[in-house]
């Protein structure tokens, strides 16, 4: 481990331990600066927000957009605060997220079936490994052995060695877990692993790599759309159940975790087919909740 990456990952360590409510606090010093001040990517968020929501008027949008940027400065600040949350016990005295219906994902564990997840930019995705302290009164009836996430890898060293720390933050056995995934790995690790009960969680909703084979066009939020294929073909190939995981606002602080089945075995659906009902979850989700998305990505290009 080089010194810069020592220097910061110390730093970020202290910064986690604060609590949640100073994070705020500096949340919404960041907000103004990032909005009103450095104006970071403002006339993407606007053409973005303009193009999905056409039936909005400017002020709405102006509105939807300050909202926006408050919300991405809470996921900056809480995904810090996660990764001090090294004691499960925090998480779950925060209820920072609260899983729905975990026995959706507990279904497929006394199957043993291994399952695709596919979530998205919407809520905080940096919070996905604390997944095991977020249902404390009906507890997911697997390991975390059991969860692979898979990721693409930054092109900063330094940085990627950080969130990696980071997002494993609250698992009971950092140093020996096996499920952080490189995209390029999953392939490989699916056919190794695939007489074992794993959920793969895919962040699905990404412009396609350019160096990606799997791309469909498709519909989305009122605009067409470049899509990933890949979870879905993997999906079909093993005849893996799909599930869609929603993650909404409750309020500041606060996350509602909730999966939908999309099939119970992808062989039966198209690609296309599995894609497009994603799609149509997410977008259901981003109408109730608009601000509550990613939307700096410059996702239509």
């Amino acid at each position: 481990m080089n010194i810069p990456t020592i220097i910061i990952k110390g730093f970020l360590r202290l910064l986690g331990m604060l609590p949640l409510r100073v994070h705020y606090v500096l949340s919404d010093g960041l907000a103004f600066l990032v909005e009103k001040v450095i104006r970071y990517r403002v006339s993407d968020v606007t053409i973005n927000l303009a193009r999905s929501f056409p039936q909005l008027k400017y002020e709405d949008i102006r509105t939807v957009r300050h909202n926006f940027y408050r919300h991405f400065c809470d996921v900056f600040t809480e995904a810090i605060w996660f990764g001090g949350s090294h004691n499960p016990k925090r998480l779950i005295r925060q209820r920072i997220c609260t899983i729905v219906n975990p026995e959706v994902l507990n279904h497929f564990a006394e199957t043993s079936e291994s399952v695709i997840i596919l979530s998205s930019h919407s809520g905080n995705w940096e919070l996905s490994g604390g997944m095991f302290s977020y249902s404390p009164d009906q507890p997911l009836e697997f390991h975390e052995d059991n969860v692979c996430v898979v990721y693409k890898t930054l092109s900063s060293k330094v940085w990627d060695n950080i969130m990696r720390d980071n997002r494993r933050a609250p698992l009971n056995d950092r140093k020996n877990y096996k499920g952080y995934l490189e995209s390029r790995q999953v392939m490989r690790y699916i056919y190794k692993h695939r007489n074992e009960l794993n959920f793969y969680n895919f962040i699905n909703d990404q412009s396609p790599y350019q160096n990606s084979g799997g791309k469909l066009d498709i519909t989305f939020m009122g605009q067409s759309t470049k899509a990933m294929s890949g979870a879905a073909t993997l999906a079909r190939k093993f005849g893996m159940p799909v599930v869609y995981q929603g993650m909404q606002r409750n309020g500041r602080g606060h996350y509602l975790i909730e999966y939908r089945v999309i099939c119970g075995n992808a062989a039966e659906m198209s690609e296309e087919e599995i894609t497009r009902q994603y799609y149509s979850l997410l977008e259901k989700d981003l109408r109730e909740q608009p601000e509550n998305y990613l939307w700096t990505h410059r996702r239509w290009k």
